[in-house]
């Protein structure tokens, strides 16, 4: 985990500037699937998040989403770092983000770690579809758990409001 931070922290000072014209701001709604921890099985949910492309290939990307569980959901607010890999009509990437998440007595924890890969196909300049997989490994455990804390799947719409 370590060692892809320091790639994600290192990616700014290889990336090329930004073209003039290029979108910043990204919106992206997300369908959430997976299982948030050990503890429950796998569920469903939805999320909205925001992402500020900084360079060619860095991002600042935040996101909140809920899902279903016993004892009221889960709610989720993320902040973090996604790296683009290749800018192509479908552009893979790499995230690493921290998450705060509701209804610990649920999850077991409260706040993870969350690694994702993913890939997002531009159908146009302003819109696209992608596919992302996360895992969460959790930062403060009820238990004595150490590793992967759950693992999701998001399909998610992707819009550009600078290029529309």
């Amino acid at each position: 985990m370590r060692t892809l931070a320091a790639l994600l922290f290192s990616f700014p000072a290889a990336a090329a500037p930004l073209r003039t014209g290029t979108p910043q701001l990204q919106l992206r709604l997300e369908g959430l699937f997976g299982q948030p921890t050990t503890e429950l099985g796998v569920r469903g949910g939805a999320g909205i998040g925001v992402g500020w492309r900084m360079t060619d290939q860095l991002w600042i990307i935040g996101d909140a989403g809920a899902r279903a569980a016993p004892g009221g959901g889960i709610g989720s607010l993320a902040f973090g770092l996604q790296a683009t890999l290749d800018a192509t009509p479908i552009t893979p990437y790499l995230e690493l983000a921290i998450v705060d998440l509701t209804n610990k007595s649920a999850l077991g924890y409260s706040l993870a770690s969350r690694f994702g890969l993913g890939a997002d196909w531009m159908f146009s300049r302003a819109a696209g579809i992608g596919i992302v997989v996360r895992t969460y490994t959790a930062v403060d455990p009820d238990k004595d758990t150490s590793g992967l804390s759950g693992v999701e799947g998001v399909i998610r719409l992707v819009f550009n409001p600078g290029a529309m």
